[in-house]
């Protein structure tokens, strides 16, 4: 699981597909809590674009609590452009609660010596519609359509599409972006990979799981286009691991590798 944050430089699917997908039972597929880190780069598919070099690292964690789910991913990367580098700290945090229904959330985005912070709340209804309140920056009431999930609840639900065979698999999905709206977000699944054959085990013992490439395209849920804003290929595990992604922003992309990876113990709860 992973939000794609604003980087500076960066400059349709059947509505029935979705309305046929409403709130979902709770999701089969149980998510492993861990923390991981990622060094940051500028993908190979960039050169010659108009961003020279990325240098980061971002820090990633799912924790399950006795109520929901928190995440929390921190980026800080160096940007180098012709007329020089840029810093930039992307900071997300959310707390989702365990049947999917309700959502907490908060980011702050530097970037030079400009800053965005969001934050607000959202809560989903029986059948996935319902209303979300951001308080920064400014007081904002959003509809949410029938069928939206947040972003935990995403994550399992596709990981149980990709198990069921699922090839395409569309959905609407509110994170508190700052698009200040739900995206309909379409994952095109390709087959199975082993742990032997993805590589990326010997990141530790929660690597050691097959799973499937994903390439995931965002879009405004009112565009006309067809055109993706946003555009993300990653390796998904069958407990929700990411050991590697691509986030592509048009002009270019960044590749994020995991250096680190460790487990979170599920809480007691009575």
């Amino acid at each position: 699981m992973f939000l794609k944050y604003p980087v500076v430089m960066a400059v349709v699917v059947v509505a029935a597909t979705i309305a046929a997908a409403l709130f979902p039972a709770q999701a089969a597929t149980q998510l492993a809590p861990h923390r991981a880190i990622y060094s940051v780069s500028l993908s190979p598919d960039s050169i010659g674009g108009p961003v020279l070099d990325v240098d980061g690292v971002m820090s990633m964690s799912l924790e399950e609590t006795c109520d929901g789910w928190i995440f929390t991913q921190d980026m800080k990367t160096v940007i180098t452009i012709d007329s020089g580098t840029v810093n930039q700290s992307a900071l997300f945090t959310s707390w989702e609660s365990l049947d999917g229904r309700q959502y907490r959330f908060a980011s702050r985005i530097k970037t030079g010596d400009g800053q965005l912070i969001l934050r607000g709340d959202a809560k989903l209804n029986d059948d996935g519609s319902g209303k979300a309140f951001y308080r920064e920056p400014q007081e904002v009431e959003v509809d949410l359509p029938q069928g939206t999930l947040f972003p935990v609840s995403h994550t399992a639900w596709l990981i149980d599409e990709a198990k069921a065979g699922t090839r395409s698999a569309p959905r609407i999905v509110f994170t508190g972006a700052e698009d200040l709206e739900a995206e309909l977000v379409n994952a095109f699944i390709g087959d199975f990979v082993t742990a032997q054959d993805h590589g990326a085990s010997s990141a530790g013992d929660l690597a050691a799981e097959g799973g499937w490439p994903l390439t995931m395209a965002f879009y405004p849920i009112a565009s006309q286009t067809g055109v993706p804003t946003f555009e993300m290929r990653a390796l998904q595990l069958e407990n929700g691991v990411s050991p590697e992604l691509q986030m592509s922003f048009g002009d270019f992309a960044t590749r994020l590798m995991i250096q680190r990876l460790e487990p979170i113990d599920r809480p007691a709860c009575s």
